[in-house]
């Protein structure tokens, strides 16, 4: 069954100055928490200073969800790679918030320097590495 109105919305952003690394595991929790109830799925990927995130669902839920996370305190130079467009099926229909540090930051810097569907196939990549709920 396909849902109606579904869109994506790619990121990336830095660790804030004075955030500390251990406020991850927060981020995390209440992101499956919320993901779970508001219809949104996605992929969290951190390298110890810098955020990737795909989220997708619902066009209003995710347009709130986006809304937070631009104004979250804990990260810096949120950097819109993919804006909030419209997409016919899920890619991470599963997961409510899979997630990965990872220790290659040249493969993230590749993708931070690439927009749109090249940054989400890169990214793409990393899914093997993925802790998934």
């Amino acid at each position: 069954m396909q849902e109606s109105s579904l869109e994506c919305f790619l990121y990336h952003s830095q660790l804030a100055p004075g955030a500390d690394t251990t406020c991850i595991a927060g981020i995390i929790k209440t992101a499956r928490s919320f993901n779970g109830s508001a219809g949104i799925t996605g992929m969290l990927v951190f390298d110890g200073e810098r955020f990737f995130q795909y989220v997708e669902g619902p066009a209003r839920q995710l347009g709130l969800l986006v809304e937070s996370i631009s104004r979250d305190e804990r990260h810096i130079n949120f950097t819109p790679m993919f804006p909030q467009t419209r997409i016919d099926q899920r890619r991470f229909a599963k997961w409510s918030m899979a997630y990965v540090i990872v220790e290659d930051t040249e493969h993230l810097g590749t993708i931070s320097k690439l927009e749109g569907p090249g940054a989400l196939a890169k990214l793409q990549e990393l899914l093997p590495l993925l802790d998934v709920q």
